[in-house]
């Protein structure tokens, strides 16, 4: 466990601004009150080197000699995995300085003092929400993909399984890194297998994003909405969470992301595959976890339009009641929920009609709001509509 210490802001304001006085003797603090400043801001981080080795190696990148999982990573299947991941994230690569330029441009007001991101129905998507919130210290993701289990590596190499992980992790990145969206069914079979949840994917991303992971643990929701890392005694009927500790390259603040698989619907879920999932008309537990959260924004993006239909109307009001921001492309909360009084609207890119797919959800609202004046430019793609030119994203910022 490593201790992070940081120079309280209060402190080096009340440095900066003493004045001397007119003897011009220098202002002596009190020793005791300055201990006492200290220690307040020693914060206490749980850090294990071993979650950090995991992102390099399922991100295709090297640990060193240090790594855990050097030896294994000399290994010509894991070359070979490196050599793919590398070109797979090539085009990646040259996209994401544009879309943090345009982050810093029209996202700079909403990063301002940081905060909680909500990303509901993001899969393992860390990628954007990176991208377009670096500044925020805690993220919360939600899909219905589960996490898994923290693979053995070693182990997995030693009964000759590594290939096979290797491969179900490269097959999950194609889709988010070829059309920026995940497919929640395909999914399903990709993680189905040796691959038994979101972990490798939302490791790699972090690490090919800049970041260090320092620890991962397991949270519940309690009753009241509150999280707690003691989970013995737990129901069975309690959601458990992910919860990650990492810090970018060259900065000294530990961020956190929070990962549920939890239905967001009114009413219980179905899925294909058999998943029965209750919601959160019943789940008054988690509906407490998410109003507690403070969150400052809210991202969607390739959501299913979940959030037009009336089934999802409760996590639809969590979000319009709380946030300040919110950044969605058309997939998000439709525009006649955004009351005019209220909210300060700003659209980006083209929207003509949904992908065939979701053809039903046509918003005439929306198409004639984009004919309109102020409509401002998009220079990369983004969600269903994956390709530069025809992509849009809508910022709402509260008024």
């Amino acid at each position: 466990m490593k201790k992070l210490a940081y120079l309280s802001f209060a402190l080096l304001l009340t440095a900066c601004g003493s004045e001397t006085s007119e003897t011009d003797e220098p202002v002596v603090e009190n020793e005791t009150d300055s201990l006492k400043q200290e220690q307040v801001d020693v914060v206490d981080y749980p850090q294990d080197a071993k979650f950090n080795d995991l992102s390099n190696f399922v991100a295709g990148v090297e640990g060193g000699s240090e790594s855990s999982l050097s030896l294994i990573e000399a290994k010509s299947t894991w070359q070979s995995y490196k050599t793919s991941m590398d070109g797979l994230w090539k085009k990646t690569n040259e996209k994401l300085p544009i879309m943090r330029k345009w982050s810093e441009s029209e996202m700079g007001e909403a990063n301002e003092g940081g905060g909680t991101l909500f990303y509901p129905f993001s899969g393992p998507d860390f990628l954007h929400a990176d991208v377009f919130f670096p500044e925020y210290e805690n993220i919360v993701m939600i899909g219905l993909e589960p996490i898994g289990t923290y693979p053995d590596m070693i182990q997995k190499s030693a009964e000759g399984k590594d290939q096979v992980y290797l491969n179900g992790v490269r097959r999950s990145m194609h889709m988010i890194l070829g059309k920026s969206f995940f497919r929640t069914i395909a999914m399903a079979d990709d993680f189905n297998g040796e691959v038994d949840g979101t972990l490798p994917v939302l490791m790699q991303f972090m690490n090919r994003t800049g970041h260090k992971v320092l620890y991962q643990e397991r949270v519940g929701v309690m009753a009241d909405g509150s999280l707690t890392t003691e989970l013995d005694g737990l129901a069975d009927s309690t959601y458990f969470g992910n919860r990650y500790y990492f810090q970018r390259e060259g900065s000294d603040k530990v961020r956190t992301l929070t990962y549920f698989a939890v239905n967001l619907q009114n009413s219980p879920y179905h899925s294909r595959g058999g998943l029965v999932a209750k919601g959160l008309e019943s789940r008054t537990d988690f509906v407490a976890y998410l109003k507690s959260l403070n969150m400052k924004s809210t991202y969607v993006k390739s959501a299913s339009y979940l959030m037009h239909r009336p089934t999802f109307s409760i996590v639809r009001n969590i979000i319009l009641d709380n946030c300040e921001y919110v950044l969605q492309d058309d997939s998000g909360i439709p525009i006649k929920y955004f009351d005019e009084s209220k909210w300060e609207l700003t659209y980006y890119g083209h929207f003509q009609n949904p992908i065939s797919l979701f053809a039903e959800r046509q918003q005439l609202d929306l198409k004639e709001a984009y004919k309109g004046e102020g409509v401002k430019d998009l220079p990369f793609g983004i969600g269903y509509q994956y390709m530069k030119g025809v992509s849009n994203l809508m910022k709402a910022k509260r008024k």
